[in-house]
């Protein structure tokens, strides 16, 4: 089905025309349930979006809508859909799926969306190497995809992610804020209302200091991570590191931002693969920052996905030659445009002041966006809630009657540590996951 966006009449700085398709089928893997998956072409660019969509397993017309996009950049939401948070998983060897109980689904239809271009089954031109710019391409795909679904467009929108989602998904945020600002006569109006991010990589600059207190506190079960020697190097050689972000935040010129990324890389992010602890969940062993060597279902997930059975009944094009779990020509890209450095928290506050809701949850076991950096930006960022929200307690937080965490909340913030959880808490922990997202959704999350 083919559609043309009639042109604005009042905004020049509205988009006011689109030539795209739109092409879906209803596959049957992941059981039953309505669900659409397919691709979003765009002629004018030859790129090619690929979705999958379930519907909520309550009220699908009334119940909002949750967009999840994975991080990396460059890795596919395939991974949100089948390991985390959708309504069937890959079985330990990878050959099947299996239901899932913990499902989002329960709550909400759910749509996840390979992006940039490049990402899993989405393919085309376009070299994205920029959250803004990607934001931008989502927020036409959403455009495309509830004209087409125009059923579920009145309800909520949500927007969930985790790791580089804290620059994807704050950059989609005000993409969306600003169209709705322009009152754009021929655009969607999107019901835009929160976004849940978890271990999120939002203020890199910030971030980097809390390698240090993260890996040589002794507070917790899993620390020190390091002995004394290498916690002072650490500290010996923040200052270089620390000088040479701010001379990168003060030109905003890649050039510029590349020396910081190696020297705080080397000093500050290296001394946890060099002891064999995976950065990503430092209860395991890996001796490598390769997500592939940490976790041997992202090569489950790539087998699974390139098999003829599962392409044909997702649809994907015959000419798309293979998915990949991650891919590391779409993160270079991010790397060599310093995307990766900036600081995305402004862009959280602007929602805020907007009356977004946004909780942020960090595993405690994740080291390479470890909750004290995260939970550091959320008390730095300069939004009308900030007095409320520093000045706020931390809170034992229960699900199903078990101490599972902290909560600090203060008007719509919130931030959620998860004991017992990595990187990708929905993945160590789903029961818990489930259960902040409905009470979250629901707004209960302190019941």
């Amino acid at each position: 089905m083919t559609f043309a966006a009639h042109d604005g009449q009042h905004d020049n700085s509205c988009v006011n025309k689109w030539n795209y398709s739109i092409r879906f089928k209803q596959p049957e893997l992941c059981g039953s349930g309505i669900q659409h998956s397919g691709y979003v072409d765009r002629h004018d660019t030859g790129d090619h979006y690929f979705f999958w969509f379930f519907e909520s397993e309550r009220r699908p017309l009334e119940d909002p809508t949750l967009l999840w996009l994975s991080g990396g950049p460059g890795c596919s939401s395939m991974a949100g859909a089948l390991t985390e948070v959708g309504p069937c998983r890959l079985t330990d060897d990878g050959t099947a799926t299996m239901k899932n109980p913990y499902t989002w689904t329960k709550e909400a239809n759910v749509l996840f969306l390979d992006q940039p271009i490049g990402t899993g089954y989405s393919y085309g031109k376009s070299k994205v190497s920029t959250s803004e710019s990607a934001a931008h391409h989502v927020y036409e795909f959403l455009q495309i995809f509830f004209k087409e679904f125009n059923q579920y467009a009145n309800a909520p929108l949500y927007i969930g992610s985790e790791s580089y989602g804290g620059h994807y998904v704050p950059a989609l945020a005000s993409e969306i804020l600003k169209y709705k600002r322009r009152q754009c006569s021929n655009h969607i109006s999107l019901r835009f209302e929160g976004m849940l991010i978890g271990n999120p990589l939002t203020n890199p600059r910030l971030q980097v200091e809390y390698y240090q207190e993260y890996g040589c506190a002794n507070d917790t079960t899993y620390h020190p991570l390091f002995d004394a020697a290498t916690c002072q190097m650490m500290k010996a050689r923040f200052s270089q590191c620390r000088y040479l972000m701010d001379i990168c935040y003060k030109y905003t010129f890649a050039p510029m931002c590349i020396p910081a990324g190696l020297h705080c890389k080397h000093t500050q992010f290296d001394p946890v693969e060099q002891i064999g602890s995976n950065p990503y969940d430092i209860r395991m062993r890996c001796n490598s920052t390769d997500l592939y060597d940490c976790y041997q279902w992202l090569n489950y997930l790539e087998l699974w996905a390139n098999t003829e059975l599962v392409r044909d009944d997702l649809g994907i094009d015959p000419q798309f030659e293979r998915f990949r779990s991650c891919n590391t020509a779409v993160e270079e890209r991010f790397m060599l445009s310093a995307d990766m450095l900036y600081d995305f928290s402004s862009h959280v506050a602007e929602c805020l002041k907007e009356d977004v809701r946004v909780l942020i949850y960090a595993g405690d076991t994740d080291f390479v966006c470890n909750w004290r950096g995260i939970k550091a930006w959320t008390l730095e960022m300069d939004w009308p809630g900030k007095r409320g929200y520093n000045e706020a307690s931390d809170e034992d937080w229960y699900s199903s009657g078990k101490l599972v965490g902290q909560l600090r909340s203060h008007g719509n913030l919130a931030f959620l540590k998860v004991y017992e959880a990595g990187h990708f808490v929905p993945f160590d922990r789903p029961d818990v996951a489930l259960d902040y997202f409905s009470r979250w959704l629901n707004r209960l999350l302190h019941f």
